[in-house]
């Protein structure tokens, strides 16, 4: 896709911005407490990854990659700009974060999927792993991929 950028995140300045994004989506639009969606693995030192995703010079999107064990990754925080969905940029972000996983010898990719949304995740190869259940009153499933 032309125009689409997706940036490690390696400074403050782009955390901020991924951080923005996600309370915008999470927290005033999902109605989720900040409580619940920031948390220890928001800095850059740690277990995870950040992403930020630009579509035409603008911030547009994020996703965090939390390392597990067993070759293993988990999708987290992955949200929109709501004007920015729909556009075809999730599924190339998820496609570029795999080749990412791929290139680092990861084997499976988790995700718990908001429930009105895991059907975009099986389009993409993702499988249902677990029933429903609720997370910050919503509901979600958790979804896995073998890359």
């Amino acid at each position: 896709m032309r125009n689409l950028e997706i940036i490690k995140v390696n400074n403050i300045k782009d955390l901020d911005k991924c951080l923005n994004i996600r309370e915008a989506v999470f927290t005033k639009e999902q109605g989720i407490s900040k409580e619940i969606e920031v948390d220890n693995y928001d800095t850059l030192n740690n277990n995870c990854i950040h992403f930020l995703i630009r579509y035409k010079n603008i911030d547009v999107g994020t996703i965090r990659c939390l390392f597990l064990e067993n070759n293993t990754i988990k999708l987290q925080r992955f949200c929109f700009w709501k004007e920015y969905r729909n556009l075809g940029i999730g599924k190339k972000t998820l496609q570029y974060v795999e080749n990412y996983c791929k290139e680092r010898k990861i084997k499976f990719i988790k995700l718990d999927s908001q429930y009105q949304v895991y059907k975009f995740y099986e389009k993409c190869g993702y499988s249902k792993n677990s029933d429903i259940f609720m997370e910050a009153n919503i509901k979600h499933i958790e979804m896995i991929k073998e890359i």
